[in-house]
């Protein structure tokens, strides 16, 4: 039998939900890719590596893992295979939801697929009833920024630092 659903998928983008199977791969390539965040964007000086920071990080957001409470995870499909992840955490009693990651496969980047995801994911919460949609980004990640302002994302706060000489 022919899987008609793969089928539907094949010409379009979509976020299409994980399966734990899918989850334990996904998380182990996020722990990578957040600990390399970190060395680029720690501006203090720490004796554990950015992987143990990242692993530490990680287990304490989502206690149980996959099933951590009120936390989801999409696969971004464009035509027919993995784009990219999104993480996403929805509160409904706060009508808040809070994006810790959406990430594009390096070579599918700046071609709009971004844009289209957050608004597909903006989507997704307004049918939810869901009122604020938060994120944080790097300071350095000057793209996102930019997409980040284009949609409407306004700042919440700032973190800076100054490196000092001695």
């Amino acid at each position: 039998m022919k899987n008609t659903y793969l089928e539907l998928i094949v010409d379009m983008k979509r976020l299409i939900p994980m399966t734990e199977a899918d989850y334990d791969v996904y998380i182990e390539d996020k722990i990578k890719r957040y600990a390399h965040t970190l060395e680029e964007n720690t501006f203090e000086v720490i004796n554990d590596s950015a992987f143990l920071r990242a692993q530490q990080a990680i287990s304490g957001y989502l206690p149980h893992g996959f099933n951590t409470k009120n936390h989801e995870f999409y696969h971004i499909i464009e035509n027919g295979k993995v784009a990219g992840y999104v993480w996403l955490k929805v509160v409904n009693e706060n009508k808040s939801a809070f994006l810790y990651e959406i990430y594009l496969n390096e070579d599918i980047r700046s071609k709009g697929l971004g844009k289209e995801m957050m608004t597909e994911l903006e989507s997704l919460l307004i049918s939810r009833e869901i009122l604020f949609f938060k994120l944080h980004v790097f300071g350095s990640n000057e793209q996102a920024i930019r997409l980040y302002h284009h949609l409407g994302f306004q700042i919440a706060g700032i973190n800076m630092y100054k490196h000092l000489s001695q």
